[in-house]
């Protein structure tokens, strides 16, 4: 018969997968809508550029503004790839302290790193086409981002410790 503990462990393990199992279904389905915008939203875009008399462009788009998207929107679909195979391993059951999930937290914040530098340089890249009409433009930076990338970095760390007190738990027993 098992004690109180262990039946209490079960349970919210149980719990524990299921609104994991949640988690993942919707990063499924947020991130298959995302995706059809970006393709939509990369066509659009495209045909503005090469065609400027079917889409109303007043200029602000060029060439390397279109690629950083492109690039921007691969990190983006890097991120929620990264996000969902960490649920969906939680859901199954599997430990959450492992390498695999160092690597993917560390993964992770460095598409978080490339997508603030992106989104500066796509900034930048609007300033200039700007500043005809509208006098100077500042390129910003998203400091959101940037702080995602250190936050999610550090609990790689964190996750990390966990592997090790695992390894050096189950050495002991």
């Amino acid at each position: 018969m098992m004690d109180a503990d262990a039946k209490e462990t079960e349970s919210s393990l149980i719990r524990t997968n299921k609104v994991c199992k949640l988690i993942c279904a919707l990063m499924k389905l947020v991130f298959a809508f995302v995706c059809v915008w970006w393709i939509v939203t990369i066509i659009v875009m495209a045909i503005a550029l090469f065609d400027s008399n079917s889409i109303n462009n007043i200029g602000y788009l060029n060439l390397p503004a279109l690629v950083m998207y492109v690039f921007s929107c691969g990190v983006m679909a890097v991120t929620c790839v990264t996000l969902i195979r960490i649920f969906s391993d939680a859901s199954k059951g599997c430990s959450p302290f492992t390498m695999i999930q160092v690597r993917r937290l560390r993964l992770m914040a460095i598409a978080l790193l490339v997508y603030a530098i992106l989104e500066f340089a796509i900034t930048y890249c609007s300033s200039f086409a700007r500043q005809d009409w509208a006098g100077p433009s500042i390129a910003t930076v998203d400091l959101f981002a940037l702080i995602a990338a250190a936050v999610v970095f550090a609990f790689s760390f964190v996750f990390k410790y966990g592997v090790l007190l695992q390894k050096f738990s189950d050495e002991t027993l």
